[in-house]
């Protein structure tokens, strides 16, 4: 069953897979006050079901984060990384990839383990096992 939550600016939509949450992200305005809103969102539903795995699919319209807005929403999470196993993100828009790519970077250098993929079984195959290359918390 999936539960939906609509804003002024984004929608979002979340459904649990068994150990991980698949959160689906729509709307028309792509600013970044926005991108903090919606991640946040996120962010404390994950928590409030003590979900440890997410895969994000942004179907948001517009333009893609500059570097400078994926190194801010980077330092804005950088808290929540302790929360989180693995951050799966899918932009489904091949064009914005390059862009994102740099959340990933990113992400990584605030010590949240995310990832970016451009198709949903590669992304959930990471989060349900991994990687060679993935950073060991023990």
């Amino acid at each position: 069953m999936a539960d939906e939550s609509v804003h002024p600016d984004y929608n979002l939509r979340l459904t649990e897979h068994g150990d991980y949450l698949h959160f689906e992200v729509s709307g028309d305005v792509d600013a970044q006050s926005v991108r903090i809103a919606y991640w946040r969102e996120i962010a404390a539903q994950a928590r409030a079901r003590g979900s440890r795995k997410l895969l994000v699919t942004d179907r948001k319209k517009g333009h893609p984060a500059s570097p400078a807005e994926l190194a801010e929403l980077a330092v804005l999470f950088h808290d929540e990384a302790s929360h989180f196993d693995r951050v799966a993100v899918i932009e489904p828009t091949p064009e914005f990839l390059p862009a994102i790519e740099h959340a990933e970077i990113f992400g990584q250098s605030m010590g949240i383990n995310v990832r970016v993929f451009s198709a949903h079984r590669e992304a959930e195959r990471w989060l349900r096992y991994g990687s060679p290359d993935d950073r060991d918390d023990s």
